[in-house]
């Protein structure tokens, strides 16, 4: 009798608990509420491509009018604690950069690159793989982790189905020529969006016009994807042409315009220009003397504009027509921060743009005013610079400028300043609950 009371009560108690527990509210565990924060990356060298290469090869046809190669080359790289990484180098300091000058064969001309500091994310408008020219993009790793990096592609056709994906060592370099990933692709942008720290991405754009050379230029990172761009240093000789390319990632509608030293320029057929997605249009840009290209769009766009100069021939038939080119990367006028550059030899102007009236002063690192020029809104102008290479030139926050380079007879470069501060990445850290493993 007593062990049958001692269940029952026990049994009595089990159901009290269970009828108290319906009535009684569990209390939940508390949720700290989402941080918002920055998250600051450390310092990383910058990175320069190194010399261009001839894409086919250093070629020997035993006449020295149609060789590929040429003895007249002269190969500068300027940046504090220069380093190697592949065949190109490493620099620690705000800016570095690098210039070479080819006298003959097939990539005959000026190159210019501007070092820079890795990315993960980077666009680079220009290039070509048609028949006569080729794309030879570097990827640099400044950083001490592996990284790997995948290539998009995009044409006149939108965004291409071929990509490629790079591996590349800490320190490390690797070159992927573009025309053995997608030929016959007239007009290109690529998109390399690496992991980890980043890569510093650098594209060799080089043409031939029959056995002439049609220009050999780097092609810089330009702009992320903006509503308000602008490529300076538009401008040239006469006879010379400019092509503007752009491309929308989520399709856009553009308004275009040409600022000349006296302000805006008639350019006729630019309002409303509709960009379809992924699609790489191309538009010819009126000859101006010194001028900018300002984009203006109601979706986020990359541009990028390139300028052909033709040139005597020196070594060749009579009759024979060469010429150079230049690459102009566009830079984001909404940010308002100041840019710099290193000078190198060749050196012999700043292009300068103003979105609104002030003033514009250039200074080098130890504050001296190197150049300075007052201007009206949406208007250029071009200021003389002669300082010696290696001198690291700083523009005034709010203008969009470049350094155009030039040598006889006929060869043409730029340099496009980078910014030099700490961009931080906004970070939410925040509680979410546990989902358990998936059966």
């Amino acid at each position: 009798m007593i062990r049958r009371l001692v269940v029952l009560g026990a049994a009595t108690v089990a159901v009290l608990a269970v009828v108290a527990s319906a009535r009684i509210p569990v209390e939940e565990t508390a949720v700290a509420p989402a941080f918002d924060g920055e998250v600051t990356p450390a310092v990383q060298p910058l990175a320069c491509p190194g010399p261009v290469d001839i894409p086919v090869g250093d070629i020997d046809s035993g006449d020295p009018d149609l060789g590929s190669g040429s003895e007249d080359q002269t190969y500068q790289a300027l940046g504090d604690g220069s380093e190697p990484a592949g065949a190109g180098f490493l620099a620690t300091g705000e800016a570095a950069a690098s210039v070479e000058r080819v006298g003959s064969g097939d990539v005959a001309g000026l190159s210019a690159a501007t070092c820079l500091d890795p990315a993960r994310d980077q666009w680079l408008v220009g290039g070509s793989t048609a028949l006569g020219a080729s794309a030879r993009l570097v990827l640099t790793n400044p950083s001490d982790a592996s990284t790997e990096a995948t290539v998009t592609l995009y044409g006149g056709v939108g965004e291409l189905d071929e990509h490629a994906v790079v591996s590349i060592a800490p320190g490390g370099q690797q070159d992927l020529l573009l025309e053995a990933v997608a030929a016959e692709v007239p007009a290109l942008a690529v998109r390399v969006v690496a992991t980890g720290a980043g890569v510093v991405a650098h594209l060799q754009d080089s043409r031939l016009d029959g056995f002439q050379p049609a220009g050999t230029d780097w092609v810089g990172r330009g702009a992320l994807p903006s509503t308000r761009l602008v490529v300076p240093g538009i401008g040239a000789p006469e006879g010379a042409t400019t092509t503007l390319r752009l491309l929308a990632p989520d399709g856009a509608t553009v308004d275009l315009a040409l600022a000349g030293d006296e302000g805006l320029v008639t350019w006729g057929g630019v309002s409303g220009l509709t960009l379809d997605p992924g699609v790489v249009t191309e538009v010819e840009v009126p000859a101006i003397a010194s001028g900018a290209i300002e984009v203006r769009a109601d979706a986020p766009v990359v541009a990028g504009a390139m300028r052909s100069v033709p040139r005597e021939v020196v070594d060749g038939p009579a009759d024979a027509v060469a010429s150079d080119l230049v690459w102009l990367p566009a830079q984001d006028v909404t940010d308002g921060m100041p840019r710099s550059v290193m000078v190198a030899d060749h050196v012999v102007a700043a292009t300068v743009h103003a979105e609104s009236a002030g003033e514009f002063v250039l200074t080098d690192q130890t504050g001296g005013v190197v150049a300075s020029a007052t201007l009206a809104a949406r208007s250029t102008t071009t200021l003389d610079v002669t300082v010696p290479a290696g001198t690291v030139l700083t523009g005034s926050a709010g203008f969009t400028w470049s350094l155009a380079l030039a040598d006889d007879p006929g060869f043409v470069a730029a340099l496009s300043p980078r910014r030099t501060d700490i961009v931080s990445t906004p970070v939410t850290v925040g509680q979410r609950p546990y989902a358990g493993p998936v059966s």
